[in-house]
């Protein structure tokens, strides 16, 4: 172990002792209220704690795995829910939490130094049936129309985002470019219809996922936080979503499975607002379900959940526009262009970087922020070669082998 090392891991020794003594305090106030399962649950946290901890120590372990994000950023989630109630107990978990993350963060964060490497080149589709385009098109009609059906408002929508981000993109643009790039036809329909996917699919994962969740919450602390004044949990609702949408878009790019299908919107290769929603649903409605599950699960009302949609939604629009704009200081407090497109970003070097949507501290706090003062990427993308066509889109993660993970 390097003396450069050692120091990070004894602070990080010492704050999984304190979290573990704290889950497990945790576990004896809430078996005292009689609800075993959440007493349960509580327990087999602080052993799971304790088990990373250990494989600090022995394995020599340099990056937390997805299991322990996962955990890590369960417990930061419930320390920030309970500063609604305890503010103290609460800021003192929160602490401890973050310190784990910031401690795993400085361990595992990469040298950014090396200069990039050439872009590979692109991989050629396999070539196999495929339907005539008769039948695609009439299949892509027939999903468009169904999206319609489910949400109306759809379009009015699509026409006041064009009606704001055109003008912006062609004013401010950072690179030039036809209002009607090359493949906006399919991201037109990738946004009819995964709108309305991701609106069914997010209400199915709340009935079922959600109500298994409820269940390891306890009854009386979901009423406490339901009953909250509206601002703090508008607050930590937004804090808490966040976490839960880092760690979702986080193990999207590091477990294959997942980014077989997230790699479908690291597959564009001109950012601009419409290509926020070049997306794929199943990989939309897994990422924004772990941000909406948790304040579901803890009992936060609608006006929070509401709040979290709104900024979430304008937020993904806008990260995503081809424009040029810079916010001084403020784009470490916001996420901004610059920010997401070093995300999208086609060069070694920044590579597993800011999975923030909103706030560029919480990449700080991981150890995965990268954002150069005064560049810019000079292409995106990933090497896989993406068929033409929103349904193609849609069966490419099950047809063809996976990347590698954690391409972006």
């Amino acid at each position: 172990m390097g003396d450069r090392r050692r120091p990070v891991v004894v602070i990080l020794t010492v704050l999984y002792s304190i979290e573990v003594i704290g889950i497990l305090w945790a576990a004896v106030v809430v078996a005292n209220l009689g609800a075993g399962l959440p007493a349960l649950s509580l327990v087999a946290a602080a052993a799971l704690v304790g088990w990373h901890a250990v494989a600090l120590l022995r394995l020599h372990a340099r990056r937390l795995s997805v299991q322990g994000l996962a955990i890590q950023s369960v417990v930061l989630i419930a320390a920030i829910a309970l500063a609604t109630q305890r503010p103290w107990a609460g800021a003192a978990g929160i602490v401890v939490a973050a310190g784990v993350l910031a401690g795993w963060g400085r361990l595992a964060a990469p040298d950014r130094s090396a200069e990039p490497a050439a872009a590979s080149p692109v991989t050629p589709l396999p070539e196999g049936r495929r339907p005539s385009g008769v039948v695609v098109v009439l299949l892509t009609a027939a999903l468009v129309l169904g999206a319609l059906s489910v949400r109306g408002g759809i379009v009015v929508g699509l026409v006041v985002l064009a009606i704001i981000f055109v003008p912006l993109e062609q004013l401010f643009a950072l690179r030039p470019r036809r209002i009607l790039r090359a493949g906006w036809r399919t991201d037109v329909v990738h946004y009819l219809i995964n709108g309305a996917a991701l609106k069914v699919g997010v209400v199915a994962a709340v009935a079922v996922v959600g109500t298994v969740l409820r269940a390891f919450v306890p009854a009386p602390c979901r009423a406490a936080i339901a009953a909250s004044p509206g601002w703090a949990q508008i607050v930590a609702a937004l804090a808490i979503a966040t976490v839960g949408g880092y760690a979702g878009h986080r193990a999207a790019h590091e477990v294959p499975l997942l980014w077989r299908f997230h790699r479908v919107h690291h597959s564009v290769r001109e950012l601009d607002w419409l290509a926020a929603n070049h997306l794929h649903p199943l990989d939309q409605i897994f990422i924004r379900s772990a941000a909406v599950l948790p304040l579901y699960a803890l009992g936060f009302g609608r006006v929070s959940l509401g709040a979290f949609v709104v900024l979430t939604t304008l937020q993904a629009i806008f990260i995503h526009a081809n424009v040029r704009l810079m916010f001084g200081p403020l784009r470490w407090v916001i996420a901004t262009p610059q920010f997401h497109h070093w995300h999208h970003a086609r060069e070694p070097r920044a590579y597993n970087s800011n999975y923030a949507g909103e706030f560029p501290a919480v990449d700080a706090l991981f150890g995965t922020l990268y954002l150069p003062a005064d560049r810019w990427p000079a292409q995106y993308g990933v090497d896989d070669g993406e068929p033409a066509g929103y349904l193609r889109q849609l069966v490419w993660p099950l047809r063809s082998r996976a990347a590698q993970a954690g391409r972006a």
